[in-house]
C-alpha cells in the first residue's frame, strides 16, 4: 500500500514539474513576443515605453536631454500590394537595419506600426544633435531598398523629432514627435507637388 501511494505521488510531482515548466516556457514566449518584434527583432512600443520612462526619470542638467524621433515611411505598403509578402517583409527588415546604422550607439530603435518606427536618443545636449540624427535617417533613405534581387524599393521617410522637457511624460513626447514628423510630412508632399 505505501508503495502505491509512493508512486502516485512521485508521478503526481512529476506531473507538476511538467506543468510548470510548460508554464514558465510560455510566459518566456509571451514576454519576447510582447517585447521584441518577431519581423525585425526590434523592440515593440511597450518596450519603448519602458525605456522611455527610465531615461526620463534619469534625465537631468549633467545628462542632457532625450529625443525622441517618430519615422514613418512611404512606399512599403507598395511592396504589399505588388509583390510577394515575403519581398515585403524584406524591405521591413532592411528599413530597420537602416535606422539602427543611422543612430548613435546607446540610442534605440523600436518598430511601433507597419510602416511606423520611434528612435529614442538619450543625451542630447543642444537641439542640432538631434537634427542631426535625423538628418543621417533620412540620408540613410536616399538609395532604394533591395528586398529581392529584382526589386529596388524607392521609400520615401519623414523624421520629426521632440525633445524633452521638465514636464513631458512619454505620451507626451511620443505625440510631440508625430506631430513632428507629421509637419514634416505635409511639407515633402507639398514640395513634391511643387516639381
Amino acid at each position: 500500500m505505501d508503495a502505491v501511494r509512493l508512486e502516485q505521488s512521485q508521478d503526481l510531482l512529476v506531473q507538476t514539474a511538467a506543468v510548470v515548466a510548460a508554464q514558465r516556457e510560455f510566459a518566456s514566449r509571451l514576454r519576447t513576443r510582447t517585447i521584441r518584434d518577431p519581423l525585425t527583432g526590434l523592440p515593440v512600443r511597450s518596450l519603448l515605453v519602458d525605456r522611455l520612462e527610465l531615461s526620463l526619470a534619469a534625465a537631468g542638467p549633467g545628462t542632457g536631454r532625450l529625443a525622441v524621433l517618430s519615422c514613418d515611411l512611404d512606399g512599403l505598403a507598395a511592396l504589399d500590394h505588388r509583390h510577394a509578402p515575403s519581398v515585403a517583409d524584406s524591405a521591413r527588415s532592411e528599413v530597420a537595419g537602416r535606422l539602427v546604422a543611422a543612430v548613435r550607439q546607446g540610442d534605440l530603435v523600436a518598430r511601433v506600426g507597419t510602416q511606423t518606427f520611434v528612435l529614442l536618443c538619450p543625451g542630447i545636449v543642444d537641439p542640432a544633435d538631434a537634427e542631426g540624427i535625423a538628418d543621417r535617417v533620412a540620408a540613410s533613405f536616399d538609395e532604394p531598398l533591395r528586398p529581392a534581387p529584382d526589386v529596388a524599393a524607392h521609400v520615401r521617410i519623414s523624421v520629426g523629432a521632440a525633445l524633452s522637457g521638465r514636464e513631458s511624460t512619454p505620451a507626451s513626447l511620443l505625440a510631440a514627435a508625430d506631430q513632428a514628423m507629421a509637419r514634416v510630412r505635409a511639407d515633402r508632399l507639398t514640395a513634391g507637388r511643387g516639381n
